[in-house]
């Protein structure tokens, strides 16, 4: 059977390929007509022959690169159930971080095939490649199936870290869409006709889509919190210990439940629902990253 590391290397360069290839044809996109045919947001620009392919491959490889990810995601599941028992492909930082990286991408694929946006793929997919690219440079032994320990050895690894690591990929999505709709509105607001930004859809349907991924994220981890404190009772004797990890998903939590009322309530749209994207994204990478590398707690194996 061929080793999941080998497909997890695979995977980053198939990654590297794709994001490059978006940016190739966000470089070969050129403004046009606005389409605004059912199921099409208005202020789509024309592709011209190069963009249209180079957007099809960029498609294809995007595919081909989730595939094999989830071909290395399986085969990490059948090495952990060699060593440990059970197979849940996200028990340490490096693999959590290849789960990510591929609720990303296949996050990404979704909204294309509804949306037919294709410049999107050069800030989504380009997260899913960071993420790859970070778990890559992790330590070697933190790459492999190594035994568990006994707390994480459980069923609520399967329900608990898969939710709330599938929450992280949509405010994932949401922080790169807030990072387009910052460059296009500063764009615009200085006259600039630079192509390359001019390709971007309207500011209005990246900030929809932003607002969407958040809508699709917040509940799911607020239900991976609930999960994380059944767990907590059942193998510590509590639900709640203020550990870092348990108090930074609360504060990732709360500032994203922040944003919705605002957005509810008080019209938050455009420029500062984006700088809030971002914002919430830079805290989820601290809660995800941060915290388990500079904070010690009970969640410090993971």
């Amino acid at each position: 059977m061929i080793r999941s590391l080998f497909l997890f290397d695979m995977t980053f360069w198939l990654y590297l390929a794709a994001l490059l290839l978006y940016v190739g044809y966000v470089l070969a996109k050129r403004p046009g007509m606005q389409l605004a045919a059912a199921g099409h947001p208005a202020g789509l620009p024309e592709d011209s022959g190069w963009a249209a392919q180079i957007g099809q491959v960029a498609t294809i490889v995007t595919v081909f690169g989730w595939v094999v990810n989830t071909l290395a995601l399986l085969a990490r599941a059948y090495e952990r159930m060699q060593v440990s028992g059970t197979f849940a492909p996200w028990s340490n930082q490096f693999e959590a971080m290849a789960y990510v990286s591929w609720a990303i991408i296949l996050g990404y694929v979704l909204l294309e095939m509804r949306y037919r946006i294709k410049a999107i793929g050069a800030f989504v997919v380009g997260i899913g490649f960071l993420a790859m690219g970070a778990a890559s440079l992790l330590p070697y032994r933190y790459q492999t199936a190594e035994p568990l320990v006994p707390a994480l050895n459980s069923y609520w690894i399967y329900i608990h870290v898969s939710i709330t690591l599938t929450s992280y990929a949509a405010f994932a999505m949401a922080g790169g869409l807030g990072v387009m709709y910052l460059m296009k509105e500063r764009a615009e607001r200085r006259g600039s006709r630079l192509r390359v930004l001019a390709s971007f859809p309207d500011l209005e349907t990246i900030d929809e889509l932003g607002y969407k991924a958040i809508m699709v994220g917040f509940p799911l981890l607020a239900f991976g919190i609930i999960l994380g404190a059944m767990w907590a009772n059942y193998a510590w004797g509590g639900y709640w210990s203020w550990d870092p990890k348990e108090t930074w998903s609360l504060i990732v939590w709360l500032i994203y439940g922040a944003y919705i009322h605002a957005r509810m309530t008080r019209d938050w749209e455009g420029h500062r629902a984006a700088i809030y994207a971002v914002f919430g994204f830079l805290m989820v990478i601290f809660c995800f990253w941060g915290v388990n590398f500079l904070l010690s707690g009970l969640h410090a194996y993971a």
